[in-house]
């Protein structure tokens, strides 16, 4: 085992709109964790992986760390991702088909172990390290709600990667097979049409040209520009009493609920965590979901229910989840396949 005194850890998030970077004692104690970010660009399919390393560089400066005190590199990207290649690849919202990340970043620090995971994967090994209490941290899932819908699942104290790092899916389980709601995907009726960011702002959308709600409140919110119109706002309307806002954002709230039954029922896990940005409305999200599952848990799951939080580590989890990943793996933790 590596002598992981006065050494130090890399942990990267890199997703559509934001690349974080931190660097840690191999520790990984809280107040060791330093990390910048910058805006994800995407003018070439070399953007990600160069941005990755000038902050990583800044970094190290700024904080006097040689490259031969660094012992690994957690990479957690938004996927699917070649575990293998090191590559990222049919993402929508990272700009290219293909997009390598170990290689080059492997070209200018050479020597150093890297290491790749899909982020909400990552993500669910920083709530195991950083946050889940011991009695729940053998079966649990972390569950993303932003632009789309995402998550990572330990089971049996066993990070479930899959045969390319792409497990738990979940956002693209079908949660309506007889929708005529198309997900970005291709498929109808997946999970992500009607809870995730995206699919609240279009199921709203789709009501408006239907006109057969009324849309007052969502459209006085938006100043009558539908172009304006996200999540934000239709959570907004909801809370104000819009016929419109509060239909979507039950059928979100619904469809929530099929979600957290069917990955119980496929896992059997003690707790579940949420992220993302559509936890920014929680209030309105999160107490029925915990309500039907204390009072009425078998509408949805045939399974003892799981108790449901939301995590404190907030847009970090991803990065804390790179970080756990590699000090993982230097310790050769069971918990990593």
């Amino acid at each position: 085992m590596i002598n992981i005194e006065d050494k130090f850890i890399v942990g990267v998030d890199i997703g559509g709109t934001w690349i974080r970077v931190a660097i840690c004692t191999a520790d990984l104690k809280e107040e060791n964790i330093k990390s910048k970010n910058t805006r994800t660009l995407k003018e070439n399919e070399y953007s990600i992986s160069n941005s990755v390393c000038q902050l990583l560089s800044e970094i190290m400066l700024e904080n006097d760390v040689e490259k031969e005190k660094l012992i690994g590199i957690g990479l957690a990207s938004a996927g699917p991702i070649d575990m293998e290649k090191g590559n990222v690849f049919n993402n929508a919202n990272l700009g290219f088909r293909e997009i390598p990340l170990k290689r080059p970043i492997r070209e200018k620090f050479p020597g150093i172990p890297i290491y790749l995971i899909n982020d909400c994967n990552g993500a669910v090994l920083g709530i195991h390290y950083f946050e889940a209490e011991e009695e729940e941290k053998d079966n649990i899932i972390y569950i993303t709600v932003s632009t789309g819908i995402g998550g990572g699942v330990i089971c049996n104290g066993r990070l479930m990667l899959g045969k390319e790092g792409n497990a738990a899916e979940i956002g693209h389980g079908l949660v309506d097979p007889k929708s005529k709601f198309q997900c970005n995907c291709g498929a109808y009726g997946c999970w992500e049409v009607f809870s995730s960011g995206t699919g609240v702002k279009s199921r709203a959308l789709d009501y408006l040209k239907d006109n057969t709600l009324n849309s007052d409140i969502l459209l006085g919110i938006a100043n009558n520009d539908k172009s304006k119109i996200t999540a934000k706002e239709i959570f907004q309307g909801a809370r104000e009493g819009g016929e419109l806002s509060k239909k979507v954002v039950d059928d979100c709230v619904f469809y929530m609920k099929v979600g957290i039954g069917l990955v119980n029922n496929f896992y059997d896990v003690s707790s579940i965590y949420f992220g993302g940005a559509m936890m920014k409305d929680k209030e309105q999200i999160i107490p029925p979901l915990i309500e039907q599952f204390k009072i009425d848990p078998l509408r949805f799951t045939i399974n003892h229910p799981p108790k449901i939080k939301v995590t404190k580590l907030g847009d970090e989890v991803g990065l804390r989840g790179a970080l756990a990943l590699v000090k993982y793996k230097l310790e050769n933790n069971p918990i990593i396949p």
